[in-house]
Order: C-alpha cells, then structure tokens, then sequence
C-alpha cells in the first residue's frame, strides 16, 4: 500500500484522526480480506460473521476502489447499527460520502457537500447501537482495519 494514511470520520460525532497503516497487523488484514471475499463477490445477499466480536456480522458491496458496508448486530432480529464506507479514490468517494449521508435517522455532524479528500473510512452509527454498548469498544478498531484491509485487498485484486 502506498498510503501514508487513511483519514478516519465518525460522521455521527464529527471526529476525525489520521489512521496510519502500522496500526494494523498483516493478520488483521488477512481476516478482514476474507470478509471482503466473502461480502464482494457478487451481489451478497447474506451478511458473513464478524469473527472475535460476539453476535455480530458485516454485508456490503464493492464499487471500484469503493466500498460500503453494513455492521448488524444478530440478536434476533438483525440490527442494523453502522454503516462504513470506504473510499480510495476520488471517482467514487464523494458520491459515497453523499449516500453515507442518507444512512439511518441520526443525526450527523458533517456535511454531505464537503467530502473529504481520499483515501478515507467514514462510519454512520445508527440510533440502534444504543441497544449493543459492547459494540462501541470494538466499532472503531474495526472501521479502521476494514479501511486498511478494504487498500490491501483492492492492491491484491487489480
């Protein structure tokens, strides 16, 4: 990965951070490229467990260097409680920071007009994962290794 960073938003709150790639293990990377396999292989109707995090699952779809992707918490019934999207390049990235802006019934700190420059990671928390407080102390973890892991393995499928 040529990247010196991914820039990290929570759109929800509004706080940004620089993520840098030795934040996250060849490991970690590895687990999440067998996420994106299973979730990006065509039209993925069926979510695949998140693994080390208790009930819950990842769906979402790949567009280019673009990928939007969905956390459910599994309890029945599914719940919905973020929405990450990823963005590698300009050709994609503001028309997925737009569409990250009609995500859910929170209401967001940013704006949907001023998308930042790529390479980015942004996370819509949906008003539901008041219900899964447990998912707070790992969703950010993720967010961020699903950014670096989303640049590793579009690098390995071009």
């Amino acid at each position: 990965m040529t990247d010196r960073y991914i820039r990290h938003i929570t759109l929800t709150t509004g706080h940004i951070r620089d993520s840098y790639p030795d934040e996250v293990g060849p490991e970690i990377i590895e687990v999440i490229g067998g996420l994106l396999t299973a979730i990006c292989a065509g039209d993925a109707a069926e979510s695949v467990p998140i693994p080390n995090v208790g009930a819950y699952s990842l769906s979402g779809r790949c567009s280019g260097r673009c990928l939007v992707a969905t956390v459910h918490a599994d309890s029945p019934p599914s719940v919905v409680v973020a929405t990450i999207g990823v963005a590698l390049h300009s050709r994609c990235g503001a028309a997925l920071w737009r569409g990250l802006h009609t995500c859910g019934r929170t209401p967001l700190e940013t704006r949907a007009d001023r998308c930042p420059p790529e390479p980015w990671v942004a996370a819509a928390l949906n008003e539901d994962i008041a219900q899964y407080p447990e998912a707070a102390h790992w969703l950010g973890d993720f967010e961020r290794c699903l950014g670096w892991g989303f640049a590793a393995w579009r690098a390995r499928e071009v």
